[in-house]
């Protein structure tokens, strides 16, 4: 039953992430990665019609998705988990690049998991466990803003929102296979950063600019530009004044770290 028919229909917004930190820990017993990672969701945005019906899944959007994408996981799981009955119509405008790093499946099946939680009254701790079986990066997209990752990403330590910076994006027209771009990890390229994530978000803070620099990190950065060569010309010219030119995800998208709300992307707060 619904807890509340006046949230039956919703426009929501599901933001994209930056990862300002990424390194790879090491492999799991059970495939995964252990992850340290400093995350941070910026105005770049998916917009989501939601409507409950009596049943089933339909779902419109203005690209073509897999039959298996994240939005019709999180419905079946949220189902299952709750013994809830109810169906499901979903109108998906996608804008964020699909295979960019920049979070946009995790993010949809967040977004709309937590309404799917305040509309039936589940609670968060719930939801949270309800995310880690969808995705890796989803629990992050139930907080937003700034957040500590670890684990395969089920462990999320809400931070001190970073305000005050905004991003240019440069999407390289090739799209990266996260699953492809771990498989190319090798255990020597394992925790190699610089690993003070506590230090990098005191400097964001305090917008200590050359510590940024100095700190910033993404294991994946490399082995991409290996792969895709012919991406390095494109960020010749990108970024232009900018703190740092980095990365995000296991690509495609690099982003240009900007000191003030003057670019198109600005950082956003979460919960």
């Amino acid at each position: 039953m619904v807890e509340d028919s006046s949230k039956r229909s919703a426009e929501l917004v599901s933001p994209a992430k930056l990862n300002l930190y990424l390194d790879v820990l090491g492999k799991r017993a059970d495939g995964y990665h252990n992850v340290l990672g400093l995350f941070q969701t910026i105005s770049l945005y998916d917009t989501i019609s939601v409507e409950i019906c009596k049943e089933g899944f339909f779902l419109e959007s203005n690209i073509d998705l897999p039959e298996n994408n994240t939005i019709r996981k999180t419905y079946e799981i949220f189902r299952e988990e709750t013994k809830l009955v109810f169906g499901l119509k979903v109108k998906l405008e996608k804008r964020i690049p699909i295979g960019s790093g920049l979070g946009g499946g995790s993010s949809n099946a967040a977004t709309v998991l937590k309404y799917l939680g305040e509309l039936f009254n589940v609670p968060f701790e719930k939801l949270i466990e309800m995310a880690i079986k969808v995705g890796s990066d989803v629990p992050f997209f139930l907080y937003g803003g700034t957040a500590v990752v670890r684990g395969k990403g089920e462990i999320v330590e809400k931070l001190q929102d970073i305000t005050g910076y905004s991003v240019d994006l440069f999407v390289p027209p090739v799209s990266s296979s996260t699953k492809k771009m771990y498989s190319l990890l090798t255990p020597d390229m394992y925790g190699k950063g610089p690993g003070d994530i506590e230090e990098l978000h005191r400097a964001y803070l305090e917008r200590d600019y050359e510590k940024i620099k100095k700190l910033s990190y993404n294991v994946f950065e490399r082995i991409f530009l290996e792969k895709h060569p012919g991406v390095l010309q494109g960020l010749e010219r990108f970024g232009e004044g900018s703190i740092l030119k980095m990365m995000t995800g296991s690509g495609s998208a690099f982003f240009a770290l900007y000191p003030s709300n003057e670019k198109k992307y600005l950082f956003i707060g979460g919960v």
